[in-house]
């Protein structure tokens, strides 16, 4: 668990840097609510658990449902 968030850490940095710059704070937080919710979905967690799926099409399904 540790590791993931030290891989995570930068990646959040850099999108709440971008968010504040642009002033969509707001909107970037309830996004990330949103895609936390599909990701604690029992079926959902099934599919990013699916090893025929390849990062890319997982990251797609997230961005299909975040819009």
């Amino acid at each position: 668990m540790a590791e993931s968030l030290t891989i995570a850490r930068p990646y959040a940095q850099a999108a709440f840097q971008f968010a504040s710059q642009h002033h969509t704070l707001k909107d970037w937080s309830e996004m990330l609510q949103l895609l936390a919710a599909v990701a604690a979905d029992p079926d959902m967690a099934d599919t990013i658990d699916n090893p025929q799926l390849t990062e890319k099409q997982i990251a797609g399904l997230f961005i299909s449902i975040g819009g």
